[in-house]
């Protein structure tokens, strides 16, 4: 199944779309006035353009292969039981990251706000969670820094 810019009303209410358990293969867009988004358990293999304004991002249990842009408006992303092999860059504000049993290899720098973390079951070098992450991102700056340094 398909949502369209012509069957989208049935998956609102408000601000909320939920077209959760459905089947969903393809969703055309996604209108700029939600705020939470639950498109769990279908067979995404990718999302439209996120809404400026999205929240809470429920996506679990698809095909996805890789997620577009988040807005720095999300504090909620749960994209468990997905394929995705990395992540794109987090927004500064985000508070809860679920996105266990993927094959991620690498993780971006994790925001300081976050509260709960979890993504065990993935290709990880190490072991990421809520009381090393800052560990996580020190390693990665310290990266960055060896890569400049590697091309002067």
């Amino acid at each position: 199944m398909h949502i369209t810019k012509e069957n989208i009303d049935e998956f609102i209410n408000g601000t909320t779309m939920d077209c959760s358990n459905m089947d969903i293969t393809y969703i055309e867009y996604i209108p700029e006035t939600i705020t939470h988004l639950h498109c769990s358990n279908n067979k995404l293999t990718e999302l439209p353009h996120l809404p400026e304004g999205l929240v809470i991002l429920h996506c679990e249990n698809n095909n996805l292969t890789e997620l577009t842009i988040l807005p720095e408006s999300l504090k909620y992303l749960n994209c468990y039981d997905n394929q995705l092999t990395k992540l794109p860059i987090l927004p500064e504000n985000l508070m809860h990251l679920n996105c266990y049993h993927n094959n991620l290899t690498e993780l971006p720098m994790l925001p300081e706000s976050l509260i709960s973390l979890y993504c065990v079951a993935n290709n990880l070098p190490y072991l990421i969670t809520i009381d090393n992450f800052k560990e996580h991102n020190t390693l990665l700056k310290r990266k960055e820094i060896l890569e400049k340094i590697r091309l002067i």
